[in-house]
């Protein structure tokens, strides 16, 4: 009978520690994903040159391979599709996540508006809008953030946030809508190849 008491109480602190565990690890909302966009499929050597341009450290990918994800969005409403890049390997990436990278056609190339570090897969397009252009929703980990949390990156005018971690960058406080883009595991051969400019 002497016992019952020290269960009851043991089985409430594990109670306990699991509810202040769930809301601890549960910091912010999070976005509500109204569908996940495939990754194109199809290699762009204009756009691969356009990440080089940006990523010189990519160039020599025989040692050191480097692959991509891609997708067009409309990001700024005017029809015409932006292109979302999530590019990740060893010379790209740190314990806080990998590069992400924001083209506008221009012409016959790409134009960069957005080099984001560090970045996670998937990037989450809001419906939000910020200067016309939409909202991005990335989610904050490793490289010393514990527990993680998802940030908004507004559009300033020129450019997003080159950094989610801080300001202007800034925690997720109402759980916005979007879909999700650049859809992977970030496992090397599972997505494009990004080959040198001489090949």
């Amino acid at each position: 009978m002497k016992s019952r008491p020290f269960n009851f109480l043991a089985c409430m602190g594990l109670i306990f520690f699991a509810v202040a565990s769930i809301s601890v690890a549960q910091q912010g909302p999070k976005p509500v994903i109204l569908r996940r966009a495939q990754p194109e499929k199809f290699r762009d050597k204009k756009l691969e040159h356009a990440i080089m341009r940006v990523l010189p450290e990519v160039g020599s990918a025989s040692e050191n391979p480097v692959y991509y994800y891609y997708n067009r969005v409309d990001l700024n409403g005017d029809g015409k599709p932006e292109v979302l890049v999530y590019v990740f390997g060893a010379p790209v990436c740190g314990t806080g996540g990998c590069t992400a990278l924001v083209f506008q056609a221009e012409g016959s190339e790409y134009k960069l508006i957005s080099q984001i570090t560090p970045a996670r897969n998937p990037i989450v397009v809001s419906q939000t809008r910020t200067h016309g252009w939409k909202d991005l929703i990335m989610f904050i980990a490793g490289g010393g953030v514990q527990p993680g949390y998802y940030a908004v990156l507004e559009f300033d005018g020129q450019q997003y946030p080159q950094n989610p971690t801080v300001a202007p960058a800034k925690p997720l406080k109402l759980r916005s809508r979007g879909v999700a883009y650049v859809n992977g595991n970030g496992i090397a051969g599972s997505g494009l190849l990004l080959r040198p400019e001489k090949e």
